[in-house]
């Protein structure tokens, strides 16, 4: 059964992800992660051209509704347990807050946490 996105995250976010699912579930909850940091990675006047299209790339991948990016995007979700509506909402939630700052600083600990 796949958990509300808000929920799935939201419990990732607090206990990080190498201690509580399998390898492959790691994987894709890592994938998402990821593009919830780039997609909130704060706009610059001197960022370049890469970083704008990463940070853009990030945010199409996780509201787009059709095509093969919202597919894959879909697969991904499903793959780590995580409804991809509840998520692309979670999302929205997470680019609005004013607490980005404090949620790009737990996603970077979860990303780079030691597994031994």
């Amino acid at each position: 059964m796949k958990r509300r996105s808000s929920d799935a995250v939201l419990q990732t976010l607090e206990e990080g992800v190498h201690d509580h699912h399998t390898p492959e579930k790691v994987l894709w909850l890592c994938v998402i992660l990821q593009q919830l940091l780039d997609a909130t990675k704060p706009v610059k006047e001197y960022d370049n051209t890469e970083v704008k299209l990463v940070r853009d790339q990030a945010e199409a991948w996780i509201f787009s509704s059709i095509g093969v990016t919202a597919e894959d995007r879909d697969t991904v979700c499903h793959l780590a347990g995580i409804d991809p509506d509840a998520f692309k909402s979670f999302a929205k939630q997470v680019i609005r807050t004013k607490e980005k700052t404090f949620i790009r600083k737990r996603i970077n600990a979860i990303l780079h946490e030691d597994t031994n």
